[in-house]
Order: structure tokens, then sequence, then C-alpha cells
């Protein structure tokens, strides 16, 4: 009769364990790893934030001269209009500090006393550029124009192209120079100057 009862309770802790703790244990299990995942993903938020915060220290420290520098450098569109004001003031500015502006005005090569660049053109495209970073964040156009200089007056506006705040890529130069010459001073023959680049901004989000 013992024998029979203790049989009766072994199967009964069995069955017990079956139905009802078995199923509790593999419930505890999966809650276990879900808490686990919790845990992580919370960790990831605190280095996010951290991070985060660290940028916007950073972000706060640079000052609104350099700030206005890196928008220049990398403005947040194209800027067709000031990009082409840009460049006429920067023709206008070379030859008012050197001095030759009457050398252009009289060879008839400008309009009104005033140099300018000719048949400007942006055209947008597609970066390309190797690596890891997201070239869609990058907006790229192409910028054509001519412009009439001495040899030496272009050299110093190439100089200046180079050492501008924004970024430029000067792709080709070709040059014609006029037909009749003879008599003139070398240092006063004005040229056809061709000039194609490239110049970037940053697309916003």
């Amino acid at each position: 009769m013992k024998t029979i009862i203790s049989l009766i309770l072994i199967i009964s802790s069995i069955g017990f364990f079956v139905y009802f703790t078995k199923p509790r244990l593999e419930e505890l299990k999966l809650n276990r790893v879900e808490v686990q995942k919790l845990n992580e993903a919370q960790g990831n938020a605190k280095k996010l934030k951290s991070k985060i915060d660290s940028l916007l220290k950073d972000k706060s420290s640079i000052s609104e001269a350099d700030n206005d520098k890196m928008m220049r450098m990398l403005p947040n569109n194209v800027e067709n209009v000031k990009l082409i004001i840009d460049f006429d003031n920067m023709l206008q500015d070379l030859v008012a500090q050197k001095g030759t502006a009457d050398l252009y005005r009289n060879s008839g090569d400008s309009s009104g006393g005033s140099i300018s660049i000719e048949n400007p053109k942006i055209t947008q495209t597609n970066a390309v550029i190797d690596g890891t970073f997201d070239s869609s964040q990058l907006g790229v156009a192409d910028f054509s124009f001519n412009v009439s200089l001495t040899y030496a007056d272009f050299i110093d506006f190439i100089k200046r192209i180079e050492t501008s705040t924004r970024i430029f890529e000067i792709e080709s130069i070709t040059f014609s120079s006029p037909t009749n010459v003879t008599g003139t001073d070398p240092s006063e023959i004005v040229y056809n100057f061709s000039i194609a680049l490239k110049t970037y901004w940053l697309k916003s989000k």
C-alpha cells in the first residue's frame, strides 16, 4: 500500500513539474533574456546621451565667427547667385588693389568700367567619394565661367580662389590670346581664360 502511495506521489510530482513548474521556468528564462536586452538598450541609451551631450558641448564651444567660417566653407545650399556675385567682387577687389582697373576699362573687355566673370554656368552633379562618407549628404555643383585678365592678374585670381574660405576644386583651365598684340607690353596683354571648377554644400536632412 505504501509503495502504491509513493508511486502516486512520484507520478503526481512529475506531472506537476511537467505541466506547471517547467512552463514557469521557461517563462522565467525568457523574462531574464528580455531583461538583459532591456539593460543593454538602457546602457546604449546612456552612451548615446553622453555622446550627444559631448557633441552639444563641443558645438557650444564654437565661436560665432568660426561657425560663420564653417557655413561659408560648406553652406547648406549651392547659392548660385551669391556664388557669381562673390566671384565678381573677388575680381573687382583684385584689380582695385593692383591698380589695373584702367587697363581693362581701356581694353574694352568690360562694360561700364567694371570687370566681371562672363558666361557663368552652374549645374548640380552627384558626389563621388571614396570611403565610408555618405555622399547623399553632400551637394556638388560644376561652376564654369570666362574671365579676361592679364597673366599676372589671373595668377593672383587663382590664388584667391585657392585661399577662399569656401571649398573649390579647379577642374580645368583653358585660354586664348588676342590676335593683334604687336607693340603691346607683354604685362598688359589681356587673355581670355575659361575656368571650370567644383564647389560643395551640405544637404539638409
